[in-house]
């Protein structure tokens, strides 16, 4: 239980650390022109939308995934050149570093879920299904349940 919520503060430090970097090199490339939403997507929009118009470009790295492919893999393309200056190593140049930082920190959250089973009743799998907020209220609980018994989880890697 607690080498699992070692891996939570872990997986959690690594997101934040990785997050300001990642962020400020999309948003700087965002900026850097106009960057064409997908026309399929746009089409979708205006039909649901009736007169209110849709957004046509995208203004946040959030909604990169609907640019227009090639739109996308310039912005791509960018973004690993940034993620390469900037030291940040991924297995692939299809993997985005807070994405992957992102997936491990879930990961690790769900593994936590499965070793407090015993304590809690609830594995992995009911703690998924449950409301987004109260999926994080939950971990954090365990979290802060366990956190007095946590040392340094960094000396397993520095021994």
């Amino acid at each position: 239980m607690i080498r699992a919520a070692e891996d939570v503060f872990l997986a959690m430090a690594a997101e934040q650390t990785i997050r300001p970097i990642v962020e400020g090199y999309q948003k700087s490339i965002l900026a850097t022109r106009t960057w064409p939403v997908s026309s399929e997507l746009v089409e979708r929009r205006q039909r649901r939308a009736g007169d209110e118009p849709v957004d046509e470009y995208v203004t946040d790295i959030k909604f990169a995934w609907t640019m227009e492919p090639e739109a996308f893999a310039f912005f791509n393309k960018r973004c690993n050149e940034e993620r390469v200056a900037a030291g940040l190593v991924v297995e692939t140049e299809a993997h985005c570093p807070l994405l992957v930082a992102e997936h491990t920190t879930c990961l690790a959250k769900l593994a936590l879920c499965d070793a407090m089973a015993s304590v809690t009743s609830l594995s992995s799998r009911k703690v998924a299904m449950m409301k987004p907020d109260d999926r994080e209220k939950f971990v954090d609980l365990t979290l802060r349940l366990l956190a007095p018994f946590v040392t340094n989880p960094l000396a397993r890697y520095t021994a």
